[in-house]
């Protein structure tokens, strides 16, 4: 038999005798095989095409042909169609060389190729496949391929039927220089001793490789070999190597699906992949296992990132995973485990393991590690992570609830860890006991630290055991019952603005001999979207300067009662107070009028935070202190004898000021915040018309609408301090800038000089969705 170099070299030789002579010939007509014939077949033109039917075939039995079954020495646009038998005993079923191209190769679920030892099923040299469609069987001798691919081109390779090999066999052979873009199996590849299923050479490039559910990957030595460049791999089948390994990759591999399993089997198997060269992306759902370990990454080799996730599993007799190399991130959400000996043993370098699933190891430890670990995060299933060796860089506790927690036991450790909670873990005030074990203050470079606004502390509680001590509240809920409360400060400032506000329009103006005017009543407010309800006494007096134009006064607001949410309570022990001055042209309102207002007010003020999730319900004391001052002017015209309309306009300028306090600390108050002042202020226009009926005997009524606008603004913030990471809250983060306000009321002259009235306000307040309504009812006596 001559060697597969003689052979090659023989069929590129005929190929281009053949190319020379038919070139620029197009054959219509497709040749059609059914019968037994011992004569090989050649295309003899482009665009040809063979067909073999059932009872059909195209080779020799006995000795070995001196030429391959079906040929094509570089003829383009062929189709090939096989429901028979294309068999040869030393060299190539079908062979495609010298830049020919097959744009259709099929082999029906009847059909068979195939080709003795040391042969090949189908040959593809330096030329192109466009589709290849195995339904049937190829098979190879000893020493022999399925289908190989030499530097030449296979777009899409999809069997689902069978493809053979002996001893020292391949499967499917994409070789150096050579491309395959789709290599999908949903039957069976195989090969016996010492073969493999597949192999990518180096210099080969497989774009997608997909072994689906019902396709089975199969090699005495290894079931996958890679060398050179898979860019997609995805395996939801099996894969598995009797001698050696499952997958073996020292090329590239860009991404690794698993969902199905790969495994070495036997006693000669080893690994279910071992990688030797680089792969990018590597994530599990199936079973990975071998008899010595899941998963070998050897000296040199990288796993930029793997992720065993929920349902996968990577288990070995001996480890489940031997790093010698690189491993940048680990994550495990499934099960990583060793029959005998070590869940994870490292003696290379780890960046990140996030171990959310489970590592086992009934009879050793679950991590040991000679090497270098940066980021240890551990849950472990809430069951104790045994680790020996050199300890991480860093160690993570995940909580995910008081009773499901990492728990790190040390033997025979050595190192320095810096002790952590992991970023997304669940974490309530309480003790986490037993931690770690194992471990002596030398081992850890901290005991206390903070975590999303948490404070936590390691305690000794017994011999080498470390509790996790929590208090505290976390940053987010805490930063919640911040916007809780100043949204309640919210209406408690347009409450005590509104009082003001309203203030500057008492007066008394009915006066007897003396110039002496006095009045007593009561009001309410009521501040809408907030709950709020506040009632007062009154006391208003004024004195006339002259006879019909000028009068000063007074008045006092003191709070009797409220009610509205909890977190905010006013005190009553201080009034809030005013003053004003009135110059009018003439005392029935006609002509020109100037009012000049200003008012003070001081509440003692007590707020307890509202607890949310685990925030807690701090409560802290301050004051809130309320001035301001109005200019009004207006100008009034009698419109009918008993009819004053009266535009106006003016200004004013308000501002609300809580002083800076700090919550007690207690049993259930472990983090007291700190408080910044809040201070807000406001310069506002005035304008709007009033209008007075006094028709009906004794009796006025009166009305006003009216508009104002905020000139200039400054609506502070809200903000402590006392737990990590909360930030400052716009105490209005959206103005209403000019609102409406509406008046209306009367009252009724008992005697000449005794007058009742009654009056109703409406205001929109600087709140978004914010406004009051205010009841004042007097009793007026001049003297």
């Amino acid at each position: 038999m001559k060697s597969r170099f003689q052979h090659i070299f023989q069929i590129l030789l005929l190929g281009g005798l053949a190319v020379g002579a038919s070139s620029n010939t197009i054959a219509q007509v497709c040749t059609s095989i059914s019968s037994n014939t011992n004569t090989p077949f050649s295309f003899t033109s482009n665009n040809e095409c063979l067909e073999i039917t059932a009872s059909g075939s195209i080779g020799q039995s006995g000795s070995p042909l001196a030429s391959d079954a079906v040929t094509n020495g570089g003829y383009s646009g062929l189709r090939i169609s096989n429901t028979g038998n294309i068999y040869v005993v030393g060299w190539s079923g079908i062979v495609n060389l010298i830049g020919g191209t097959i744009t259709a190769l099929n082999n029906s679920i009847t059909g068979t190729i195939s080709a003795g030892n040391g042969g090949t099923g189908i040959a593809n040299f330096s030329s192109i496949i466009t589709t290849l469609n195995n339904l049937g069987t190829i098979l190879s001798g000893n020493g022999g391929t399925g289908v190989f691919n030499d530097r030449g081109t296979i777009g899409t390779l999809n069997n689902s039927g069978s493809i053979n090999v002996g001893v020292g066999s391949i499967g499917i052979l994409n070789h150096t220089g050579s491309t395959i873009s789709t290599l999908s199996n949903t039957g069976t590849i195989g090969a016996s001793d010492n073969g493999n299923g597949i192999v990518n050479s180096s210099g080969g490039t497989i774009i997608s490789l997909d072994n689906s559910s019902t396709g089975t990957i199969s090699g005495g030595l290894a079931a996958i070999s890679n060398i050179g460049v898979i860019t997609n791999m995805t395996n939801s089948g099996t894969i598995q190597g009797a001698g050696g390994n499952g997958l073996y990759n020292s090329g590239t591999i860009i991404d690794l699906t698993n969902s199905g399993t790969i495994r070495s089997f036997g006693m000669g198997g080893q690994y279910g992949i071992t990688n030797s060269g680089n792969i990018s992306a590597l994530n599990n759902t199936g079973v990975i296992s071998g008899l010595t370990s899941g998963l070998d990454n050897n000296f040199g080799a990288t796993i930029t990132t793997l992720l065993n996730a929920t349902g996968g599993s990577i288990g070995g007799g001996g480890t489940g995973i031997n790093n010698a190399g690189t491993i940048d991130t680990l994550l495990n959400n499934g099960q990583i485990s060793s029959s005998f000996s070590t869940g994870l043993f490292n003696s290379g370098n780890l960046g990140v393991i996030t171990n959310i699933g489970q590592i086992l190891a009934p009879f050793g430890n679950m991590i040991s590690n000679s090497g270098g670990i940066s980021t240890l995060n551990n849950l472990n299933g809430g069951v104790a992570l045994t680790y020996t060796g050199t300890l991480p860089s860093s160690y993570n506790i995940i909580i995910n609830s008081s009773t499901q927690f990492g728990k790190l036991a040390g033997s025979a450790i050595s190192g320095i860890t810096t002790f952590g909670i992991y970023a997304s873990s669940s974490v309530q005030k309480g003790t986490y006991s037993s931690v770690l074990s194992g471990f002596t203050s030398s081992n850890l470079s901290n005991t206390s630290g903070t975590f999303n606004g948490f404070r936590w502390s390691l305690t000794n509680s017994s011999s080498d055991i470390w509790d996790l001590i929590v208090t505290g509240a976390s940053t987010t809920d805490t930063q919640q019952s911040l916007a809780n409360t100043a949204s309640v400060l919210q209406g408690t400032y347009t409450l005590q603005n509104s009082v003001m506000v309203n203030g500057f329009t008492y007066d008394c103006s009915l006066f007897d001999k003396y110039g002496i005017c006095v009045s007593a009543g009561g009001r309410n407010t009521t501040v809408q979207a907030q709950g709020i309800n506040n009632t007062s006494g009154l006391l208003i007096a004024s004195y006339r300067l002259s006879k019909n134009n000028s009068r000063i006064g007074a008045w006092v607001d003191q709070n009797l009662s409220a009610s509205g949410p909890g977190t905010v309570q006013l005190g009553n022990s201080t009034p809030m107070i005013g003053v004003f001055g009135v110059w009018s042209q003439r005392p029935d309102g006609v002509g020109a009028e100037v009012k000049v207002s200003a008012a003070y007010g001081q509440k003692d003020t007590t707020i307890t935070r509202q607890i949310v999730g685990t925030s807690e319900a701090g409560t802290g004391s301050s004051q809130l202190i309320s001035q301001g001052a109005q200019v009004v002017a207006k100008y009034g015209f009698a419109v009918m004898p008993d009819v004053v309309v009266s535009p106006y306009a003016g200004v004013r300028y308000t501002q609300n000021n809580m002083g800076g306090y700090t919550e007690a600390t207690s049993s259930a108050v472990t983090a007291p915040l700190t408080y910044s002042a809040l201070n807000t202020n406001a310069t506002t226009a005035l304008a709007g018309a009033e209008a007075r009926y006094r028709g009906i005997p004794k009796t006025t009524l009166f009305a006003s609408a009216g508009v104002e606008t905020d000139t200039n603004t400054s609506n502070g913030s809200y903000s402590a301090t006392g737990v990590d990471g909360l930030t400052p809250l716009n105490f209005n983060p959206n103005p209403v800038k000019t609102r409406p306000t509406a008046t209306v009321g009367g009252y009724y002259d008992i005697l000449k000089n005794q007058r009742i009235g009654i009056t109703g306000i409406y205001r929109q307040e600087p709140f978004q969705a914010v406004s009051t309504t205010t009841v004042l009812a007097t009793y007026i006596i001049g003297l």
